[in-house]
């Protein structure tokens, strides 16, 4: 029984992981491409913003949850990265936090009672 926990838990882990890679391609590709966020006029829309979103279906879908928590995680962390991290002292700070409240009421619904 011990040995097929463990083997759950390091499939776990490796879809975990698998979700951190796509959060690096994603990132990789949000950064490198010539495609600009304040071209679209969405630049208000932060790494962070579409981590939350991530971590929010990670708890309410179950197929790929770990690695949409993966993705959602290393899309949050990576905005730590940012010249303007959640947007701080940036032209679009208060809209951006506006959707982060917006979107942190409803992950922190989705663990507190899920």
């Amino acid at each position: 029984m011990i040995a097929l926990e463990s083997m759950l838990e390091t499939f776990s882990l490796s879809w975990f992981f698998l979700g951190l890679a796509v959060g690096i391609l994603l990132d990789y590709l949000w950064r490198r491409t010539g495609i600009s966020k304040y071209e679209r006029r969405v630049e208000m829309l932060e790494h962070y913003h579409w981590g939350f979103i991530l971590l929010i279906l990670a708890r309410i879908v179950k197929i790929l949850s770990v690695t949409l928590a993966g993705i959602g995680l290393f899309l949050v962390f990576v905005e730590l990265t940012q010249r303007h991290p959640f947007a701080i002292k940036s032209s679009h700070e208060f809209l951006s936090t506006i959707i982060g409240v917006i979107l942190a009421i409803p992950l922190i619904l989705a663990y507190a009672t899920l």
